[in-house]
C-alpha cells in the first residue's frame, strides 16, 4: 500500500547535495553581512577563489525596472516573491556570506544577469518592471540607493589581493 494520502501534506523528498555544505557556488541566495549596518540579500552570479560576483536581492518587487528580475518562490526555494537587481553587481568576499537561504537554477542565473546587462529582455518567464525614462522617476533615486547598500557589502581591493595604481603609473609588472 502507498504511504500517500490524498488531501495531506506529503513529506518532500530529500535532494543529495552535489557539493560540500560550506561551498558558495552559482545561484545560492545568501546574506552578505557589511561592517556596519544590516544584512543584504544577494544572488551569487559567479565565484572566484576569494571572492563572489553577486547581484542584490530585494522584497520591493513592485518597483521592478526592466534590468531587474521578479522570481516566484518555487524559482528560488526562498519562502518570499524576489526581486533581483540585474544591474546592482559587486565583487563581495565569501567570508562577508552566510548560509544559502534560497537557490536559484544556474541557467536561469545566466539569463538574469544577461537581462542586467541589457542583452536579455524576451524571457516572459523572468517577472519585470518597466524602464526608467527619466531623472523625476521617484525608482532612479531608489535604484541608487541600493547601489550604496551593496558597496557596503563590496569587498575592498586589498581584500581580493588587489593593488591599485595611480593613473598613469607604469604597470607594476613591468619593473
Amino acid at each position: 500500500m502507498s504511504d500517500i494520502q490524498p488531501g495531506l501534506a506529503q513529506p518532500r523528498p530529500l535532494r543529495l547535495a552535489t557539493h560540500e555544505p560550506d561551498e558558495v557556488v552559482v545561484g545560492q541566495i545568501c546574506l552578505a553581512s557589511p561592517d556596519r549596518g544590516p544584512d543584504l540579500l544577494v544572488l551569487v552570479i559567479e565565484v572566484h577563489e576569494n571572492h563572489v560576483q553577486a547581484l542584490l536581492c530585494t522584497h520591493e518587487h513592485h518597483l521592478a525596472t526592466d534590468t531587474d528580475c521578479v522570481l516566484e518562490p518555487w524559482h528560488t526555494e526562498y519562502p518570499r516573491l524576489i526581486l533581483v537587481h540585474g544591474d546592482v553587481s559587486g565583487r563581495i568576499w565569501k567570508q562577508r556570506l552566510t548560509r544559502p537561504m534560497g537557490r536559484v537554477n544556474p541557467d536561469l542565473v545566466q539569463r538574469i544577469a544577461l537581462r542586467g546587462r541589457g542583452l536579455d529582455f524576451n524571457s516572459s518567464d523572468l517577472g519585470r518592471g518597466r524602464a526608467i525614462q527619466s531623472d523625476s522617476d521617484p525608482r532612479w533615486e531608489w535604484k541608487l540607493e541600493k547601489f550604496r547598500q551593496l558597496r557596503t557589502v563590496q569587498a575592498r581591493a586589498s581584500e581580493l589581493g588587489w593593488k591599485i595604481c595611480k593613473f598613469g603609473d607604469a604597470d607594476p609588472r613591468e619593473r
